[in-house]
């Protein structure tokens, strides 16, 4: 049974209060992150905004302040970390604060034009994505057919629809209703358990919608032989917060030097004040993200 997505209470309450602002998503329609934008904007109290071609247009916007809330995915539990998103964040500070998650099970559908037998697939198109995620079925079941990288999902789905019938899409499910196709098969992922995390990110600068938060993000510059990320760990470690995962890219210069994302989760949360004052007492950090998971 998959999992369903649950936003604690204090979340929902917290985010409601941008009064129905909207949140936009890589698009087009049919993607994951169409799937998980109607669920961030129910659970959040946002409205559906518009669609972007790429995660650096909804960080762009966002930034800009054109783009209220953006949706943006982290993470695969497959895949690992999502490169564009990664790519974004190795530049520094995007512009923009994490203020929410939200988990979202990921089902790999094979689609095709009605009618398209396995027997007739020599491409196989998708982000680049769900080829890490499907990678031992395909490699078991086309092991010849080309690939084909495109920026999402819907894009690979919408790419078939219009092609020969000789191509299959690796899509979400829901695109097979979008762009009129067929499932070839279904739940084609290696890891049956797959989710990818998203983000919910507002304009850096405005207020933090919450008071206690239980998961933090913290960027950090640390040249080389600085002693910056033990003395962040350690703050926060004592305000009760444990490391969950670290991101690292070199900085560039002297070898050594590296720049860092740092999550942390707390059973319990802490106020945000003092969260602030750990981070603003370690030379180089920036609080990226405070939220309720």
């Amino acid at each position: 049974m998959r999992k369903r997505l649950f936003l604690p209470l204090a979340t929902l309450l917290s985010i409601s209060l941008a009064a129905a602002a909207s949140l936009d998503f890589l698009g087009p329609k049919g993607t994951y992150s169409d799937q998980a934008a109607q669920l961030a904007a129910q659970h959040y109290g946002l409205t559906v905004g518009q669609t972007l071609p790429t995660i650096t247009a909804v960080s762009t916007g966002v930034a800009a302040g054109t783009s209220p809330y953006g949706l943006i995915p982290n993470e695969n539990s497959a895949g690992a970390f999502v490169a564009e998103t990664s790519g974004l964040l190795a530049k520094g500070d995007p512009g923009w604060r994490v203020v929410g998650e939200l988990t979202l099970p990921i089902s790999n559908t094979l689609l095709v034009k009605p009618g398209t037998p396995a027997s007739a697939v020599t491409t196989i198109i998708s982000h680049p994505q769900p080829f890490k995620q499907s990678a031992a079925y395909l490699a078991a079941n086309y092991p010849n057919a080309a690939r084909q990288e495109v920026s999402s999902t819907a894009a690979a789905a919408e790419a078939v629809s219009k092609g020969d019938g000789t191509s299959a899409a690796i899509s979400a499910p829901a695109a097979a209703g979008v762009y009129g196709l067929s499932v070839l098969a279904a739940d084609i992922q290696d890891d049956k358990n797959n989710a990818t995390s998203f983000w919910v990110v507002q304009r850096a600068g405005q207020p933090w919608t919450v008071t206690v938060p239980n998961h933090v993000l913290v960027m950090l510059d640390a040249p080389a032989g600085s002693p910056a990320l033990g003395d962040l760990l350690s703050r926060l470690r004592s305000a009760s917060f444990r490391p969950r995962n670290v991101q690292s890219w070199p900085l560039g210069g002297v070898l050594g030097g590296y720049r860092f994302v740092v999550a942390l989760d707390s059973d319990t949360g802490i106020r945000l004040t003092h969260v602030q004052q750990q981070v603003a007492a370690v030379k180089g950090a920036l609080l990226l993200g405070a939220y309720r998971k």
